[in-house]
């Protein structure tokens, strides 16, 4: 176990520095440059903007350049300052970071749970009303963008029916407490929740009515085992290991939806950070987070790894044996 995670570890730190090459290089030659902020002010001349290239570091050669930001990055976790605020960007990240993990944690939960359950629901009522009807609801949410669904649901739950805050995460000027910022959290983290609900309960629906029809559970049927065992026992823990796979597989789509949640719902978090620093010219922010964001995707699904070895024993994490998602279990 300790020599597969170091094994993983050693893999992601070249993979972060890859992502990290490309976006500082991306960025640093899009139109505008790190400079677009201070470029846009009527006021600034050519010589000032020359002297903040300099004191920014932006007259040397874009390799040198990197080098500076990656020793400071990835030796020091320090990203740098703000182009538009001034403030270190580490802070800036750490003091974003746990908004944005508690609304991904909450949307992820909330898929996860009612995914798995409709899918099912739907697997065993199949061709049934309420089979049809979650496959109405599976096929709403998959076709509707976040964006879209965060106006509506401000405008339905906020504005018409007064239910939910319509943004943010805490009501200004009112004492903070549990109600409150639950309050808050449910819009956006619903929103968020829903593309990935409708797309776990169709991918679990179809997983579980393969399972239900091998020979196994007709076998486990057959001995006498009441229909919850074969169910549970059975059919679920040979349909969970594709299910959990392609629920990983979909977590980089959650940090992208999160970006896209944070900015309707003006939730302040690392996807509202990452927004913000896009809009504002301010490439230390963005890179930051970018990194950030991206050691957390590698990070999740190497727990994904280790979810998949718990479900499956006959799987080796050290990569001695490994068993096809398919195969069907021995009664």
């Amino acid at each position: 176990m300790r020599a597969y995670v170091a094994r993983r570890l050693a893999r992601t730190l070249p993979l972060v520095i890859l992502i990290s090459i490309v976006t500082f290089a991306l960025l640093h030659l899009a139109p505008g440059g790190p400079v677009g902020l201070y470029a846009d002010d009527a006021r600034m001349s050519e010589s000032d903007l020359a002297r903040i290239r300099t004191n920014l570091g932006l007259d040397e050669p874009l390799p040198v350049q990197y080098m500076l930001w990656f020793k400071r990055a990835f030796l020091g976790f320090d990203f740098g300052a703000s182009y538009a605020t001034g403030q270190p960007v580490s802070q800036m990240i750490m003091d974003r970071l746990p908004a944005t993990l508690e609304l991904m944690g909450t949307a992820f939960v909330l898929a996860v749970v009612l995914g798995i359950s409709i899918g099912i629901a739907s697997a065993l009522r199949r061709g049934r009303f309420l089979d049809q009807l979650f496959s109405v609801i599976s096929a709403f949410g998959l076709s509707m963008p976040v964006f879209w669904l965060g106006i509506i649901a401000i405008y339905v739950f906020s504005l018409k029916l007064g239910l939910f805050p319509s943004g943010g995460r805490v009501t200004l000027g009112a004492p903070s407490g549990f109600m409150d910022h639950a309050r808050h959290l449910v819009l956006p983290a619903s929103v968020l929740s829903v593309g990935f609900l409708a797309s776990w309960s169709s991918y679990t629906r179809s997983q579980f009515i393969g399972a239900i029809q091998r020979d196994f559970v007709r076998t486990a049927r057959a001995k006498g085992l009441s229909e919850s065992a074969v169910i549970w026992k059975h059919a679920l823990r040979n349909a969970a290991l594709p299910i959990l796979t392609a629920i990983v597989i979909q977590i980089p789509t959650l940090f992208t939806g999160a970006v896209i949640t944070e900015t309707v719902f003006s939730w302040p978090g690392m996807g509202r950070l990452f927004y913000e620093g896009l809009e504002r010219h301010d490439y230390p922010r963005v890179l930051g987070v970018v990194v950030i964001f991206s050691f957390l995707i590698i990070l999740f699904n190497l727990l994904g790894d280790f979810l998949c070895a718990a479900i499956d024993p006959r799987i080796s994490l050290a990569g001695a044996t490994s068993v096809g998602s398919g195969r069907e279990e021995e009664l």
